[in-house]
């Protein structure tokens, strides 16, 4: 496994580990979509902003959706927390991105130990299985350890999760910033992928929200 996770949308949250980079361990279609206009990144922050507000109600009583938000907001808060596009971020932000995700974690039964590249692609895996009508096998990507108690029960969670509001509060400040650094030409880093993505990637899928 790389020690350093790159994460912007999915692929780039599979980056976390080597093996992830292969096709055949990727979901597949639930994490892929039509092309994304714009920065693929800008898009996955646009789309979580939207999931979370209003005390995230257009989540409820939507599992697979949440599942993907969920798993978006774990992306994007590695991404801040690497700071690859986005250098000149607020410190303060990192801090209330992990805070939130501590907070949606707890809300879903995710491990607070469990590495954030497990998370998102058992989520992404539910994802899809919830959206090909197989709960069954949606409630199986989702097992201990990374998910306490995992797999009913977090099904359950996903399908009534209520107001997030650090997510919420972190999300539109990320979109503040995002605003900002556009203004100030701040989108720096390791090379063009967070506007084109990678070569290769799966870049639209958590940009659209589903």
């Amino acid at each position: 496994m790389s020690p350093r996770v790159s994460v912007l949308l999915l692929p780039l949250v599979f980056a976390a580990c080597e093996e992830l980079r292969t096709p055949q361990q990727l979901p597949p279609a639930v994490l892929t979509g039509g092309p994304a206009s714009g920065s693929p990144l800008r898009a996955a922050v646009e789309a979580t902003a939207a999931d979370f507000a209003n005390q995230g109600q257009r989540l409820v009583g939507h599992p697979a959706e949440t599942a993907l938000a969920l798993a978006r907001f774990e992306a994007l808060a590695l991404e801040v927390d690497n700071r690859r596009a986005w250098p000149s971020l607020s410190p303060s932000l990192a801090y209330a991105m992990r805070i939130a995700r501590n907070e949606n974690r707890a809300a879903m039964g995710a491990a607070q130990q469990a590495t954030p590249a497990d998370v998102i692609r058992a989520l992404g895996l539910a994802a899809q299985k919830l959206r090909a009508n197989d709960r069954a096998g949606a409630a199986a990507t989702l097992q201990p350890p990374t998910f306490d108690p995992g797999g009913e029960v977090t099904l359950d969670r996903l399908g009534e999760i209520g107001p997030l509001p650090a997510a919420e509060q972190a999300m539109s400040a990320l979109v503040r910033e995002v605003r900002r650094l556009d203004l100030d030409s701040g989108w720096d880093g390791a090379g063009p992928w967070w506007q084109n993505g990678a070569p290769g990637a799966i870049t639209d899928g958590l940009g659209l929200g589903y």
